[in-house]
Parts: structure tokens; C-alpha cells; sequence
């Protein structure tokens, strides 16, 4: 498995990311900020993000493991929000973004209770990669209702 937060830190002679991996790494750390932005990991939320990683990007047990790990560190190391909105925003269609929407707001309800710090984030993270809050509050209620089935 390629270590991607070595490749992401790396200075210019190193072998660059490709445009799948910078996007894979970008959704992944958003989501592990989902996860953390209350000062809390839960193990439900943690388990949505495994769940998430292994569906959305086809991952086996193991690669998964490794990634989130990579991701992980990604999303504590990184300053702020900026640096993986903007690789959303020059990648993902507004569908795409809508969709992401809703996989951090799976993460955000995994443990059936939304603090002041993980909406404060989404709203942020909408307006990060112009998402409107109707269509966050549509991403909010499809979470919801795959939580609900």
C-alpha cells in the first residue's frame, strides 16, 4: 500500500500523487474530521467512516485499515479545511459534492446525537465547496434515512 500523507508531505523530487489518490485522501480526511471535530471519536462514527472507505472505494480489510490510518493523520496534521475543500472544488461535480455531503453527514450522525462543533463544521465544510443549505440539509435527511434502513 502507498503511504500517501509521505507522498502528500513530500518535497517536489518525490513521485507525485495522482489525481485519484489526492481525492481519495481529500474525502477520507474530511471525513475523519467529521469524526473528531467534537473532540470525540466514536466508534460509531469511526466504523461508518471504515464502512464508507471499504463501499466507496472498494477497498479489502486490510487496505482500508492501512488508509485510514493515512487519512487519519492527514485530517490531525492538516491546519484547516482549506486544502482538501479546494481539491473538491476543482474535482467533484455539485453532485459529487451533495454526495459527499451526505457521507459526512453519515459520519456525523453514526452516534445518533449532532453537537455544536460537528454542525458548526458542516455548515463551514458547505460553504467550503458551495454547497447550498438546502441541498446539506437534503444530504442530512438521505443520511438519515440510510441510517434509518
Amino acid at each position: 500500500m502507498f503511504d500517501l500523507v509521505k507522498k502528500l508531505m513530500a518535497g517536489p523530487e518525490a513521485e507525485p500523487l495522482s489525481a485519484d489518490e489526492e481525492l481519495r485522501l481529500a474525502a477520507a480526511a474530511l471525513l475523519f474530521r467529521a469524526v473528531f471535530v467534537d473532540g470525540h471519536a466514536d466508534d460509531d462514527e469511526i466504523a461508518m467512516v471504515r464502512r464508507i472507505l471499504e463501499d466507496e472505494f472498494g477497498l479489502d480489510a486490510d487496505a482500508t485499515a492501512a488508509f485510514m490510518v493515512e487519512a487519519q493523520s492527514a485530517a490531525q496534521s492538516a491546519g484547516d479545511l482549506y486544502g482538501w475543500t479546494k481539491r473538491v472544488n476543482a474535482h467533484y461535480s455539485m453532485d459529487e459534492k451533495c454526495y459527499l455531503m451526505e457521507k459526512l453527514w453519515q459520519v456525523v450522525l453514526a452516534d445518533d446525537h449532532v453537537d455544536d462543533m460537528e454542525s458548526a463544521m458542516m455548515r463551514r465544510l458547505a460553504g467550503l465547496i458551495y454547497v447550498t443549505a438546502a441541498d446539506s440539509a437534503r444530504a442530512r435527511q438521505a443520511a438519515q434515512e440510510s441510517k434509518d434502513t
